[in-house]
């Protein structure tokens, strides 16, 4: 399938990248589940840092506990 080139003010609109799930990796995986006990109170940002922040901590302790 051949893909449209893009024109007109609709080539200055920033579109999001398509990524497979086949792309995801254990970090990112845990980060969304992470995600789940953000606070409203705090920015995108913030939380997002927090959710990969305690991502690795999992991933740190999954490779502790992996015999």
């Amino acid at each position: 399938m051949v893909k449209r080139k893009v024109e007109g003010i609709s080539s200055l609109v920033r579109t999001p990248e398509s990524m497979s799930i086949q792309d995801i990796t254990m970090l990112d995986w845990f980060a969304g589940f992470a995600l789940l006990l953000a606070s409203p109170m705090t920015s995108p940002a913030e939380s997002a840092k927090e959710a990969y922040d305690r991502a690795e901590a999992m991933l740190e302790e999954r490779e502790r506990r992996t015999w």
